[in-house]
């Protein structure tokens, strides 16, 4: 542990930038994990304007950063991050309990404290990859989940869909309703609930790239949008999609309005490679 204690008045990227051997990017890494705190523990941010007198704690102990296979993405007091792989429940069903990401992200938390529990605010379908969110305590997660159209500020996405979009651009705006088979179908009447998602073309070949961002939070929202395009997402079996490894669907970016702190929280995770692969 390194305890450094401030001279003067300055932005703590500057001091640290200043005071110590580390480079601005490893600043930055260490600032992500919450190695680098006030002595009372208090989180920090490289923008954060640090005074005299303050004492800055530098932790030296080698965070984890992934449970298992799984790559956690942030991690503090209030909330764990991680990247969920395809093929992956969120949470469990009868017909599986254990190999689920919520069961291996509480046992994680618990390895680390026993008292410790951990809350899951949002969910990705089995065959969506990316960003999910998790709390550490119950009052976080009521208070994200009960406004959560208007905390959640940023839901992005990026998916394969099959064929040329005339559109390089456009907004979807659709009523959705799901039968007794639990598929969701756009209503032709216009009735239902409504679902807008915002796309743009990123690259295309024979297929199109796309980044999708939400307005909306409806089940399948993106993927019965797109198949009612005729552009269903690759390995999109249930709405029409061609088969394939897996579904072309990643969760690429969330920034929350954080209602503790009255911040704004940025999460990313990069398109897998295969994404590329199947232009």
């Amino acid at each position: 542990m390194i305890v450094l204690s401030v001279q003067h008045e300055m932005k703590l990227l500057d001091f640290l930038s200043t005071y110590t051997d580390y480079s601005k990017k490893k600043i930055k890494s260490l600032l992500k994990f919450h190695a680098i705190t006030l002595e009372n523990g208090k989180v920090l941010h490289y923008d954060d304007i640090v005074k005299k007198g303050e004492r800055i704690v530098i932790s030296t102990e080698k965070k984890e950063t992934k449970i298992g296979s799984i790559e956690i993405i942030y991690e503090d007091e209030n909330y764990l991050v991680v990247n969920k792989p395809c093929g992956m429940l969120t949470i469990s069903t009868d017909k599986e309990k254990n190999r689920t990401l919520y069961h291996l992200v509480r046992e994680y938390v618990h390895q680390k404290e026993k008292k410790e529990k951990i809350f899951i605010v949002h969910r990705l379908d089995r065959e969506t990859s990316g960003i999910v969110l998790f709390a550490k305590t119950e009052k976080l997660k009521q208070k994200l989940q009960e406004d959560w159209e208007s905390v959640a500020l940023v839901r992005e996405y990026t998916a394969v869909v099959s064929g040329i979009l005339e559109q390089k651009e456009a907004q979807l705006v659709h009523y959705l309703k799901e039968n007794k088979q639990h598929k969701v179908y756009v209503s032709s009447i216009g009735n239902g609930k409504k679902a807008i998602t915002s796309y743009q073309v990123v690259a295309e070949e024979k297929n199109s790239l796309l980044k999708l961002s939400l307005s909306t939070g409806r089940k399948n929202q993106i993927r019965v949008q797109l198949s009612y395009l005729n552009h269903p997402i690759i390995g999109d079996l249930k709405y029409g999609g061609c088969k394939a490894k897996r579904l072309y669907l990643h969760a690429s970016k969330l920034v929350i309005y954080d209602p503790l702190t009255k911040k704004k929280h940025t999460f990313t995770s990069k398109t897998p490679k295969e994404f590329k692969q199947v232009l």
